[in-house]
């Protein structure tokens, strides 16, 4: 849950462009979350220290310490003042009524290096590849986690698809409202998922 990814798929929605920026920029956002959870799961697998630990033990430590991380990214975002991003959006709405669409792909895996978004990824990457799963199953469970985080790309564009008459007025009231309400929501689903996270770790032990 992140306000960002959802005003620019709002504005790309809401834009000339619409109709040919919406699935590349999707495909962008999906692609990017998959390769970033990818090379970590896959460089985990390549670390020295699977060799001297049970499985469950590694795990549970990097478990644990991505839940720290994360428990500290929203505990961060609880605290930090809140920051208008009103003139960087008007720079991305600005860009988009002129934008190809191979830009609005570049766009939706750039969204993809935001810290939370980096963080989320190796975390997801980490856990999946201390599994020493085969390549598809482990290649599952990436292209599942892309999906999941794309959510708040995905359901609007799907949304627009189906009823474009009425997209308009709900896409609307949905950035208002998450605008409104932007770091609280970012910060309490970071830090639930540390929770998450940290529980699941310290059952493998």
């Amino acid at each position: 849950m992140s306000t960002v990814p959802v005003s620019i798929t709002i504005m790309i929605l809401l834009s000339p462009n619409a109709h040919r920026g919406a699935l590349p920029f999707l495909i962008g956002s999906i692609s990017g979350s998959a390769a970033l959870v990818g090379l970590a799961a896959a460089s985990l697998q390549n670390l020295p220290i699977r060799d001297d630990k049970p499985q469950n033990v590694q795990l549970a430590v990097v478990g644990l310490t991505m839940s720290a991380l994360l428990v500290g990214y929203s505990l961060y975002l609880f605290r930090r003042q809140k920051r208008a991003d009103n003139a960087t959006l008007a720079k991305i709405k600005a860009g988009l009524n002129s934008a190809r669409p191979w830009k609005f792909a570049v766009l939706g895996l750039a969204l993809n290096l935001r810290p939370k978004a980096v963080l989320l990824s190796l975390t997801a990457g980490a856990l999946i590849g201390i599994q020493n799963l085969q390549l598809l199953a482990g290649s599952m469970f990436v292209l599942g986690y892309a999906l999941a985080l794309q959510l708040a790309v995905l359901v609007p564009i799907v949304l627009w698809l189906r009823r474009p008459e009425h997209a308009d007025v709900v896409l609307t009231a949905v950035d208002a409202w998450m605008q409104r309400n932007s770091q609280v929501i970012a910060a309490a689903t970071v830090m639930a998922i540390g929770a998450v996270i940290a529980g699941f770790s310290i059952s493998r032990f």
